[in-house]
């Protein structure tokens, strides 16, 4: 009977150590911005050979595609393209040229987050962070 009591005090404190480790995780979490003036767009997309442009975006988008491939070039570190595929998604981040291409067609979900009263696209001009050729050129 004292090795089963010991084992559950073992594991009690355990448990119990697990759960202060992970209330632990998080020690500050700062709101920068609630409000009620955030716009949501979400569009359904269908192109074939699609090249989007340079471009950026103000806030956050989220990409799921359903049918075909989009290739994602982020101009950040190097130009190798994240590519997204049916079932799969990619977050675009806010402020940060990114450029979609796809060659054929390709369906896609588009769901843009961002300030009301803000523009949803600012289009970039040369020089680009990668040269990327459009399909239908």
């Amino acid at each position: 009977m004292s090795k089963r009591l010991a084992l559950i005090a073992a594991v009690s404190l355990a448990l119990v150590i697990f759960a202060g480790v992970a209330l632990a995780g998080i020690t500050s979490a700062i709101v920068r911005t609630d409000t009620n003036q955030v716009r949501l767009t979400i569009t359904e997309n269908k192109a074939d050979n699609f090249y989007s442009g340079w471009h950026t975006h103000p806030g956050p988008v989220i990409v799921q595609v359903q049918k075909g491939y989009l290739k994602f070039y982020h101009g950040v570190e190097n130009c190798a393209p994240d590519v997204v595929g049916p079932g799969e998604t990619t977050i675009e981040t806010p402020n940060v040229p990114v450029l979609a291409v796809a060659k054929g067609h390709v369906e896609w979900t588009t769901t843009l987050i961002r300030q009301d009263g803000t523009a949803g696209r600012t289009d970039l001009s040369p020089p680009f962070p990668c040269d990327v050729a459009n399909p239908d050129q």
